[in-house]
């Protein structure tokens, strides 16, 4: 996350000399040329993944290309200097990109909400207050994995220190330690927690606990929480809303048609080269809690989330809510 945000910073002071610079530019056309729209390898991409194999038409003749890029450090210079308009990024890094220039993107929808699970082998393990005195290994230290379970711990009355969690194991190592007896507790997204029982058989088989979803409802903070975002670069947005209006429509029935046919699009997922393997995403689908929420009706929810930013990691959101210019219409 610190390189994260070393390399965001660094291109924010780019984009502002560039947007300093007063510059005066021809007229913007109607329609563009072009929209390049990136995913970040991994699950966050999957209700993009059908996109990839059918470009969709736009309607205006402007040309549609994808990539994927293999982490959220690698993707967030070419969003911000305009080697790509679209992408999907973790709800606090799109705030905190925003607080920190608000001319650099707007969000466009919640394409993905809690997905994250307990997995476990102890069945006496069925709730947050369960872990009072466990150790936790945790796939996402300073994102919302993370903070998700504080705010859910707190909430619950345990202090800190009396859970504790476990940052030492590389996220995609957590699922396989759990299986192997190594560690005994792992909050996990998906495909994580899908491989885990898929793998973890025997007499007393790995199983989901809890999705923190449900503890999150539970805990009155709200109906869900978003773990991926859909955000456009601001001047895009502002040049060519109808074509950013046609795209969300298009990545709204990609999504629809993912969850509706996980054994298709499975194959089109590792297709678009995201590191996943085709079975595994079948499986997980029906637990990886992908929607499409446009971004003024999930402002609610972003911002129950953010707060708890606000509360345990301030910095990590660019310290205070996104205004509504944040929220695409």
């Amino acid at each position: 996350m610190k390189k994260i945000i070393a390399i965001t910073i660094g291109a924010l002071c780019l984009a502002g000399v560039a947007f300093a610079s007063g510059k005066k530019e021809s007229p913007t056309p109607t329609h563009p040329e072009a929209l390049r729209v990136a995913a970040i390898t991994g699950t966050s991409g999957i209700g993009m993944a059908y996109l990839f194999s059918n470009v969709p038409d736009l309607g205006d003749g402007t040309a549609v290309s994808f990539e994927s890029v293999g982490a959220a450090d690698a993707l967030v210079p070419k969003l911000l200097s305009g080697e790509i308009d679209i992408t999907v990024l973790p709800p606090n890094l799109a705030a905190k990109l925003y607080n920190v220039n608000p001319n650099s993107v707007v969000m466009g929808a919640v394409v993905g909400n809690g997905m994250i699970s307990l997995v476990t082998r102890d069945s006496g393990v069925s709730t947050v207050a369960d872990l009072r005195g466990k150790t936790v290994s945790v796939a996402g230290q300073g994102a919302t994995p993370e903070y998700a379970l504080r705010a859910l711990l707190a909430k619950t009355g345990i202090n800190a220190g009396d859970t504790t969690l476990d940052f030492s194991i590389p996220n995609p190592e957590i699922a396989a330690a759990l299986v192997a007896g190594k560690i005994e507790y792992a909050l996990v997204p998906e495909p994580f927690a899908t491989i885990a029982v898929l793998n973890g058989g025997g007499a007393a088989p790995i199983r989901r606990a809890f999705a923190v979803k449900d503890e999150w409802k539970k805990a009155g903070f709200g109906e869900d929480f978003p773990m991926t975002v859909c955000v456009i670069r601001k001047e895009y947005a502002e040049a060519y809303p109808d074509t950013v209006r046609s795209f969300l429509d298009s990545y709204r029935a990609s999504i629809e048609w993912t969850v509706a046919h996980p054994a298709e699009a499975g194959a089109y997922v590792e297709s678009a080269g995201l590191g996943l393997k085709s079975p595994i995403v079948a499986k997980a689908i029906p637990s990886a809690n992908f929607v499409y929420v446009p971004a003024t009706d999930a402002r609610s929810d972003m911002e129950s989330l953010l707060k708890v930013y606000l509360q345990f990691a301030p910095e990590a959101i660019g310290g205070k809510l996104p205004d509504s210019g944040f929220y695409f219409r």
